[in-house]
């Protein structure tokens, strides 16, 4: 039979996070977190992920053109995520903007594992650096010596066949334009058909 302490060890439950700092840091700041968490019994403490440099963070719609780091904590005192975060952000002197607190199960830690699968059909074609879904294409079939080469003969051969299309003189075709027009016609305006108002001046 288990004692009272075991059963009472086996009980504890475990409360998980996700905390988001975006922008620069100064070297001893996950220490200074970890300070901070210590008052809801820290149970683990990641290490901080960075994120690339994004120009639209997820969770900071607010700010650009930064990083975020990420850190996972378990602790054994339970808190809310805006008390975590209210706390944190006054404690570390950070804005209200910088950092954010979530937990796993949220909609929007969802979204973001699923972006982070690779096997995901949300995942970014840009990180791709290979570009695995482009079709496969032969180089020098669209550029290099053996492509200029053989643009080159195509165009002889087209310069041959309408070398061979044309007659000699027959090349400029103005003049049969110029005699299938009209013939110019007069003017009504250069002669005058209506008699002169003043006969007399006439």
């Amino acid at each position: 039979m288990s004692t009272f302490l075991t059963y009472l060890t086996e009980s504890t439950k475990e409360y998980d996070y996700k905390i988001k700092v975006a922008g620069p840091m100064a070297d001893n700041f996950a220490n200074d977190l970890e300070t901070a968490c210590q008052k809801f019994e820290v149970k683990k403490l990641s290490t901080g992920k960075k994120t690339p440099i994004q120009e639209m963070p997820l969770d900071f719609p607010s700010l650009k053109n930064i990083e975020v780091t990420i850190y996972e904590l378990k602790t054994l005192y339970p808190v809310s995520a805006y008390e975590l975060r209210e706390y944190l952000a006054n404690y570390l002197n950070l804005a209200k903007n910088q950092i954010v607190v979530k937990k796993p199960g949220e909609p929007s830690e969802e979204y973001q594992e699923e972006m982070n699968n690779k096997d995901s059909e949300f995942v970014a074609k840009l990180q791709d650096l290979e570009y695995g879904d482009a079709p496969k294409v032969k180089a020098e079939e669209h550029y290099g010596d053996n492509y200029n080469t053989s643009l080159l003969k195509e165009l002889l051969k087209d310069r041959k066949a309408h070398a061979l299309n044309m007659e000699v003189g027959k090349d400029n075709k103005t003049q049969e334009v110029q005699s299938k027009e009209e013939k110019g016609n007069t003017s009504p305006l250069s002669k005058s058909t209506n008699p002169h108002p003043d006969p007399k001046r006439k």
